[in-house]
């Protein structure tokens, strides 16, 4: 087995020990650097397990150790001692010029210990990276995207509900995809980013909770901003200074919160490095950026990184399009008295524009700018000093802190006439206000998002006298969201007016954040043992336990997770289950009340007066009671080395519930009716000489969706062909998935034509299915001595079904116009008497792929110079290929033919 740095390579021998390496280690109260050399007594100890560059030795043994003055020296290890180290890359060897050469790197992704998958290093380059959602496309299941970066980028792990990384093609506004989506948690040195207390949306009171804000279709593309509860927006993460990406799709260590569908977990790292500049080009995207590492005294780095992007969506016009600039501050410091600390700072902004035609005065203009500033810091101290074995070895404590702007604007030109729209916040009967004739229609969302994250861990090992290994850990931390903008505001019936006299709709006031919103406050304490034990057979048992309680907004979580495997030899099984949960957002709890305005009467004489006789509705809007979503995770899977490559299979079966979806709620007010008095010219006066009965349906979100994945995922890295320089890297995944309302969240809807029996029809809300099938191959053609590589990726769309169910078209209930509800028994709902209520009926249809493959093929050629320069050259769909459904119908997520490239220059 061979690990590698850009550096220098990190070498094992087969039986897994360093062979002259070097490394870094405390002994004896001191910091020692140096090697540690392969002979018959090293291979007398036993190796804990490596990660992260970080091993362990113990067992009763000797060890030969090379110190950094060439002089060798003698390291017992007493029975139960444990010796810590942490790999260190090769320097660099200095030269007279510049020099880059691409060394025994890993060029694909790859599967960890348990359900973990890393990308480190040169992987991170396989596809055209502006972005961290570029980098994940690699990963089972994933495939290369059209490219368009003025459409949000989320992720969705191991289902079928939606495209992975969305795209230009369908950006799903679903209960299934959206809850996928809002259960990803992304981790940047081991401080989560949040998206929970983004409230960019202009009518949360009364849409779905996965509904998409502020969208802009024209001439010259689409545009999507980001999205309240989809997750983070991957296009505002940049890929510079990135060491390593995991992403864990099974279930996470205890330590880990606040998710349902899967955990991402960057590192990035800050070293001495030569000032490097960076360009990048794909079709109307440009991206340019410097990076600098600064080696500073007593074991301090400092790395500086500066990114500007600019894309369009068409670049012929500049009709659509999106800017970020990242700047970012990473300061390492490590001491000899056991300190370490990560401190980072960064400032971003990214900006939307969807502009007007020219030749469209009617058309719709959106602008979205977000400034954000964020400070996180990773400490900790060692207690493992001169000699003693403290029961908890190391303390550490990661704090982030984030704060944005974000103001979010629509505008667009009305000349429909003067109408009446609603404006009380109060019930009543009221003379309502009257829009322009002609007027800019504008809606606004201005935030103000905060969010805090902490975490406090003790951390120990301790190897007990049968030689069971415990890497233990107890620990909790804290989330605090909140939001302190104006909130939504706009003009004079910015949403909804009224064209005519005993018409009804759902109104839209002004909605004031600061005032309104209150803290989402998450508590959590979680306790791990991770344990490895090696028998005499040389078979390995490693298991990880953990117990996680979370407390969400006053609701409680008790979250067992255990993950195992048992290694022998080359085969090993493991397995894994644990309970997650996701609290609700901001933006999902505090949606604002709910307007229902209804006209009585519009009284117009031209010249004297104008008249509107609105009445309001008003009911509460906020969903405190949201408990938060949970998700049973489940996976086994078996890996095999052969002597040619490694190959994995998983199967999992994941069911969440509790998930968020919309309720169609029934509401009956006492309208009133009045007695309209006119005299002259005079502006008409009124009297409410009683009420009547009125049906409507407002919405609301609930705790009432539920879904299951289950599917198969293989992945098979191959041992590098030396005689061909070639790696070959495959992965390949079956994916069903089925979602629904839970029992007794029915959909309500209104007969097509009046009946005098029935105001509204009661029917069994549609469940979905959705079936897919991907696999993808890489092969890289990799000269080091010459910094040469070149790749072929390779997407193959096996299967892609969506089932579309025969309508249930007969109604399980009914509503009367007097507000009285009546289920109807199952035999009698065909009854010809409730014809009025039977629904079109739609054929029962498969669409997608099911009974074609398609077939994508992209290049990457990179070559390193001794100048300093590196270029990579970038084509998707190198043949050009049309995809076309079963339908005729062009397939959407097959990526058209774009080229792209990148070049960088080490100064």
């Amino acid at each position: 087995m061979k690990l590698s740095l850009l550096a220098g390579a990190v070498f094992l021998t087969a039986g897994g020990f360093l062979s002259a390496q070097k490394v870094e280690f405390y002994h004896n109260g001191e910091v020692k650097k140096g090697a540690i050399i392969n002979n018959d007594a090293t291979g007398k100890c036993t190796r804990i397990f490596p990660e992260n560059f970080k091993m362990s030795f113990t067992g009763k043994c000797e060890l030969t150790f090379l110190n950094d003055k060439n002089k060798e020296e003698t390291i017992i290890l007493k029975e139960g001692e444990v010796l810590n180290l942490k790999i260190l890359p090769d320097k660099v060897k200095e030269v007279t010029k510049s020099e880059i050469r691409i060394e025994g790197v890993q060029l694909t992704a790859r599967k960890k210990q348990f359900s973990e998958i890393a990308i480190q290093q040169e992987a991170l380059q396989n596809l055209q990276s502006f972005s961290l959602g570029d980098v994940l496309q690699q990963l089972p299941g994933q495939y290369v995207q059209q490219f368009d970066n003025t459409q949000f980028k989320n992720i969705v792990f191991r289902t079928a509900s939606g495209p992975s990384v969305t795209s230009s093609g369908n950006i799903p506004g679903g209960d299934d995809f959206g809850n996928r989506a809002f259960g990803v948690q992304l981790m940047v040195n081991d401080i989560a980013l949040s998206n929970n207390e983004n409230m960019q949306s202009y009518d949360s009171a009364n849409s779905s909770p996965f509904a998409i804000d502020f969208t802009f279709s024209g001439r010259g593309g689409n545009l999507t901003p980001g999205q309240p509860n989809y997750g983070v927006d991957l296009r505002e993460i940049p890929t510079e200074n990135i060491e390593s990406i995991e992403v864990i799709q099974g279930v996470p260590d205890a330590k880990y919160g606040d998710l349902t569908s899967g955990l991402i977990k960057v590192t990035t790292i800050a070293k001495a490095s030569p000032l490097r500049l960076d360009a990048s080009l794909r079709e109307g995207t440009y991206q340019v950026g410097l990076n600098k590492g600064f080696k500073l005294k007593n074991n301090n780095a400092l790395n500086v990184s500066i990114d500007y992007m600019n894309s369009l969506s068409d670049p012929r016009t500049s009709l659509v399009g999106y800017d970020r600039t990242n700047v970012n501050f990473l300061w390492s410091s490590k001491s000899k008295n056991g300190f370490s600390n990560k401190l980072s700072a960064g400032f971003s902004t990214n900006t939307s524009k969807g502009k007007r035609d020219p030749d469209d005065l009617d058309g719709v203009i959106v602008n979205v700018n977000n400034k954000s500033f964020s400070l996180g810091n990773n400490i900790s101290y060692n207690f493992n000093q001169n000699g003693s074995k403290p029961f908890f070895r190391t303390i550490s404590v990661d704090l982030g802190i984030s704060y944005s702007t974000q103001l979010t604007e629509r505008r667009f030109w009305l000349n429909q006439g003067a109408r009446p729209y609603g404006n009380s916040s109060s019930d009543g009967v009221y003379y309502a206000p009257y829009t322009p004739p002609s007027y800019e229609n504008q809606a606004f969302s201005d935030g103000k998002p905060l969010n805090i994250f902490t975490d406090l861990s003790v951390n120990g090992s301790k190897i007990t006298a049968s030689k069971w290994v415990h890497m233990y850990s107890v620990g909790v931390n804290f989330r605090y969201g909140n939001n302190f903008g104006k909130g939504r505001y706009g003009t004079a019936g910015q949403l909804t007016t009224i064209n005519a006299s005993g018409q009804g709709s759902n109104g839209m006031r002004d909605f004031n954040y600061r005032d309104n919103v209150f803290a989402n406050k998450q508590y959590a304490f979680y306790i791990q043992d991770n344990i490895t034990k090696s028998f005499a057979n040389k078979h390995i048992l490693r298991t990880n336990l953990g117990l996680r309680y979370d407390l969400q907004n006053s609701y409680s979580t008790y979250s067992p997770r255990v993950n195992t495997s048992y290694q022998m030899g080359r085969f090993s099984v493991r397995g894994g289950l644990g309970l997650t949960s996701k609290a609700p957002s901001l933006n999902q709890i505090y949606t604002a009340p709910r307007y229902f305005d209804f006209l009585l009467g519009d009284y117009r004489l031209p010249g004297y007066y104008s008249a509107a006789i609105m009445q309001t509705v008003v009911t509460p809007g906020d969903n405190a009671n949201l408990k938060p979503s949970r998700s049973w995770k489940t996976e086994i899977g078996v890996d095999y080395r052969f002597p040619f490559a490694t190959v994995n299979l998983t199967a999992y079966y994941n069911r969440l519930f509790d998930g968020f979806t919309t309720e169609s709620v029934h509401k009956i007010m006492d309208k009133a009716k009045v007695n309209v008095n006119i005299v002259g010219t005079e502006v008409p006066t009124f009297e409410i000489v009683g009420t009547e009965k009125f049906n409507y349906l407002q919405n609301r979100i609930v705790n009432g969706y539920s879904s299951v994945d289950k599917g198969l995922e293989l992945m098979a890295s191959f041992k590098k062909i030396e005689a061909l320089n070639l790696v070959i890297g495959f992965n390949a995944s079956y994916v069903e998935t089925s979602g629904e309302k839970d029992e007794g969240l029915y959909k309500i809807s209104a007969p097509v034509i009046k009946d005098k029996d029935y105001e509204y029809g009661i029917y069994n809300d549609s469940k979905n299915k959705r079936s897919m099938a991907r696999a993808s191959f890489s092969f890289d053609y990799h000269l080091a001595s010459s910094g040469l590589i070149i790749g072929l990726r390779t997407d193959h769309f096996l299967s892609d079904r969506t089932l579309n169910g025969a309508n249930d078209i007969y109604p399980i209930g009914f509503i009367k116009h007097d507000g009285e509800s009546q289920m109807i028994p199952e035999n009698d709902r065909t009854n010809p008497k409730y014809q009025g209520l039977f629904l079109k009926p739609s054929d029962e249809k498969l669409s997608g792929l099911y009974n074609k493959t398609l077939h994508n093929v992209h290049l990457r050629v990179t070559k390193d110079f001794l100048s300093g320069f590196r270029l990579s050259i970038y084509v998707s769909n190198v043949f050009n290929l049309k995809a076309y459904d079963e339908r005729g119908a062009v397939y959407g997520n097959f990526t058209s033919t774009s080229f792209g490239g990148n070049i960088s220059y080490r100064f």
